[in-house]
């Protein structure tokens, strides 16, 4: 094998392209044959490819979004389709694949990746860390009695209706207040609202918002599954979304107003959203709490002055960072607090004996500081169970200052990608 190149997947070979994906995510359907594919879909990402001459050994591909990050809409590369055939698979590929990704995004100015991992301890030894939970329901509809309540049909007590293409900008400010409560909500540009929400990987959904007084106040995106398990068919909400706590009912009601049709409603809620404290039989309900997507820290001197700290809030300290994939991490980071502003440079490590090298203080591993600044850990929890320690000789209340300059925030990413 020569030398590797990564490099853009070639749009002229898509259908090589899809046939990995069949293999990696869908083998059971069989081989990929272009002939039986209509999918006439707009593809929202960008393809790469680790190419060993003109043969693709390892794919992957990149999603441009924003996210709600510590109160502010930023700019994240959403990694996907991750794949090796093969006769390829197990010499490094991947892994190469990765830290090209993140060379790519580091090179455009992106702070931030998002993916979503088909095994958590695989994505993890290569710095990406759980950034949210989620509560799975498994209940038959009747449990939801509870959420149902009179209704005139007027538009002041609001009604649901199918949403389509043209409700994007509903929705877009419905999400905007959703952003208020949780991190990490995405703002859906026009096409992720048509080709994401509106349509699905291999069956569309239906898509339906609560409305009053105008305004959109919730919304949810549902399939139905037959299943040979003995749960017959189920309503499966794969997202559901609430401008007001509130409305989590009108959810509910409209799910088991589908009690004529399926035996059983499936939920993917928030992880601070339960049903066991409201349904008339709690054993009759399955609520299992799941870890979600997984999010990265492309370079950290780069993102430490995205944050927005108290202005009251002063405190330096020296960061070493230990990155197992890429090696811009190497040198210890120099992290001033002040003002309102964080201001962080590489320095050079203490054993090098170059003048103004500085002992580190803080020492965290990539995956561990990537969920401190996301705000799903706190430092307590990361220094008692993950890898992030403070040195012994660091500045005294240095740990209240890094509570104070990461306090932990409510995260919950929905869409997958």
């Amino acid at each position: 094998m020569g030398d590797l190149d990564y490099r853009p997947f070639p749009e002229e070979r898509g259908d090589e392209f899809s046939a990995f994906m069949r293999y990696a995510f869908s083998p059971e359907e069989g081989p990929y044959d272009p002939e039986e594919d209509d999918d006439d879909r707009e593809h929202l990402a960008e393809y790469r490819g680790l190419f060993d001459g003109d043969e693709p050994v390892a794919v992957c591909g990149h999603h441009d979004f924003s996210l709600r990050i510590r109160g502010r809409d930023r700019d994240v590369a959403g990694l996907s389709a991750v794949a090796s055939p093969p006769e390829h698979r197990r010499n490094g590929h991947i892994e190469r694949l990765l830290r090209e990704s993140l060379t790519e995004y580091r090179d455009d100015g992106v702070r931030f990746s998002a993916l979503w991992p088909f095994e958590h301890p695989f994505y993890r030894r290569y710095g990406w860390g759980t950034v949210n939970r989620y509560r799975w329901v498994k209940t038959p509809p009747e449990q939801l009695a509870f959420a149902a309540e009179e209704s005139d049909g007027s538009d002041e007590a609001g009604r649901f209706r199918r949403l389509g293409e043209e409700d994007h900008g509903a929705a877009a400010d419905l999400l905007a207040a959703t952003a208020e409560r949780y991190d990490f909500t995405m703002a859906r540009t026009e096409a992720w609202w048509r080709e994401r929400t509106l349509r699905g990987w291999q069956t569309d959904p239906y898509v339906y918002g609560f409305e009053r007084g105008g305004d959109l106040k919730a919304l949810l995106s549902y399939t139905f599954e037959e299943r040979d398990d003995g749960d017959g068919r189920a309503m499966v909400v794969s997202d559901a979304a609430v401008a007001d706590p509130a409305d989590w009912d009108r959810v509910f009601r409209f799910c088991r107003d589908h009690d004529s049709q399926v035996e059983r409603v499936r939920l993917r809620l928030p992880a601070d959203v339960s049903l066991l404290d409201r349904v008339d039989d709690p054993r009759a309900v399955t609520e299992e709490v799941r870890a979600g997507p997984m999010f990265r820290l492309v370079d950290v001197p780069d993102a430490l002055p995205a944050l927005a700290p108290d202005p009251e809030l002063e405190t330096a300290f020296t960061l070493g960072v230990d990155d197992p994939l890429v090696g811009w991490h190497d040198r210890p980071i120099r992290v001033t607090v002040g003002d309102g502003e964080v201001a962080a440079e590489r320095v050079a490590p203490e054993e090098d004996g170059a003048p103004g090298a500085t002992a580190v203080d803080v020492t965290a591993g990539i995956g561990a500081l990537s969920q401190l600044y996301a705000g799903y850990r706190d430092l307590d929890d990361l220094r008692a169970h993950a890898d992030l320690d403070l040195a012994s000789g660091a500045p005294d209340g240095l740990a209240g200052d890094l509570a104070a300059l990461f306090p932990p925030r409510r995260t919950f990413l929905r869409e997958g990608f």
